[in-house]
């Protein structure tokens, strides 16, 4: 989870944390313990209301709801981008992601096929951090910690679930209670998605631009909705999200279509070696959209050419490479990064392209790649000017 959701969740806690110990109080009622643990969604109970739009990670989809996006041509990364009640969402998808009928054949009826399921429901969530609170009490133990909240809180995952599951969870009593193991196996298997960054479109283009590929000749093993080719070329991902987009695990891959020349897209930073050492074998380089520390830490010698997203003004020394993202977590978070040309042959020298969100290049003297990485100039960063490396790791030095 990145640091925005993080800090989101732990401000979740701690209100959780403080409401708790007055539902613990001697004083406080029934009924008034009740009204705080109370779910309902948006419309429950008070701290059902925090949770509600509190970021979660373990964002989840089902067998059963994925073939159903599939057949009816729905990205399920829309659902978060637009917003369940958009009016973009509605006329793009009709009512796919929910209606108010209470009956299978009444959902389908309007097209209704896939519901939000939060999986430990809230209900049964609160009532975990509340008994963990009253067993500490009870026992004259350390009060409950806003770090025993949060480890709660992280079982907890979002999953996408039909509209048939949905009715299996509630016919075996499971509308607010069960465990995540006993809800799930209710249900069909379900696939975690993770790694989800989307980028921004001008960013893709800008880079086609600039790099002079033909997407016809491009293939990218990461294309989930397919943004960065769309129908052009050849794109698979291990979850796809668009008709055009075939299934397919890229690092399974033996061989690709004489056709396709190159290798692009964003892909995983968790597995950024494993696609960069495929596609060495698969083609000897690929374009991609990487985080700035791995790529120069790990493939220093290897870049023939870099583009830098959103570079430097003057001299700021903490103004990075960077991109702002959309995300399944929250809607835009920004990351370090930059787009590389990288080979599998080492190379003495490499381009840097002028910053394809501002072609007009601002003048600066210091662009910071990542956390550690800097390319440092004597001169304005004006042209794309050939550098040479210097052994020291992950510093660059601009020769004329």
């Amino acid at each position: 989870m990145n640091n925005n959701a993080k800090r989101l969740t732990r401000a979740c806690a701690e209100h959780i944390r403080v409401v708790m110990s007055i539902a613990l109080d001697k004083e406080t009622t029934k009924e008034a313990t009740k009204e705080i643990l109370r779910g309902g969604g948006s419309n429950g109970g008070i701290l059902t209301k925090i949770l509600m739009p509190r970021p979660i990670e373990d964002i989840r989809i089902s067998n059963d709801a994925f073939k159903l996006c599939q057949e009816h041509n729905v990205k399920i990364v829309d659902f978060f981008l637009l917003g369940r009640d958009s009016a973009i969402l509605k006329n793009r998808y009709g009512k796919f992601f929910s209606s108010n009928f209470k009956t299978v054949e009444k959902c389908h009826n309007v097209g209704h096929y896939i519901t939000l399921d939060h999986n430990i429901s809230n209900k049964s969530l609160l009532t975990t951090v509340y008994e963990l609170a009253k067993k500490k009490k009870d026992n004259n133990t350390k009060e409950i910690t806003t770090e025993d909240i949060i480890t709660i809180l992280n079982k907890q995952s979002i999953d996408f679930i039909t509209i048939e599951e949905n009715q299996k969870l509630k016919a075996v009593g499971f509308n607010s209670l069960g465990t995540k193991e006993e809800r799930d196996a209710v249900c069909s298997p379900k696939t975690q998605l993770k790694d989800i960054w989307l980028t921004p479109q001008h960013i893709i283009d800008q880079f086609f631009e600039t790099s002079n590929l033909d997407r016809k000749q491009c293939f990218d093993p990461c294309a989930f909705d397919g943004r960065w080719l769309g129908e052009e070329g050849l794109s698979s991902d291990i979850l796809p999200m668009s008709n055009f987009v075939s299934k397919q695990n890229f690092l399974e891959l033996d061989a690709l279509p004489d056709n396709i020349k190159h290798i692009v897209g964003n892909i995983p930073f968790s597995i950024t070696k494993d696609f960069v050492e495929k596609s060495f074998e698969l083609r000897g380089d690929a374009y991609f959209l990487v985080n700035g520390d791995t790529i120069m830490n790990h493939y220093n010698g290897h870049i023939k050419k870099l583009w830098i997203i959103n570079g430097i003004e003057g001299n700021q020394k903490d103004y990075r490479s960077r991109c702002e993202f959309d995300t399944v977590i929250l809607k835009k978070s920004a990351l370090w990064c930059c787009i590389v040309h990288i080979t599998k042959e080492e190379q003495e020298k490499f381009i840097i392209e002028k910053d394809i969100t501002n072609p007009e290049k601002r003048d600066g003297y210091h662009i910071a790649l990542g956390r550690n990485i800097f390319i440092k100039s004597p001169v304005l960063v004006e042209e794309n000017e050939r550098v040479i490396r210097l052994k020291t790791k992950g510093t660059i030095n601009y020769r004329r």
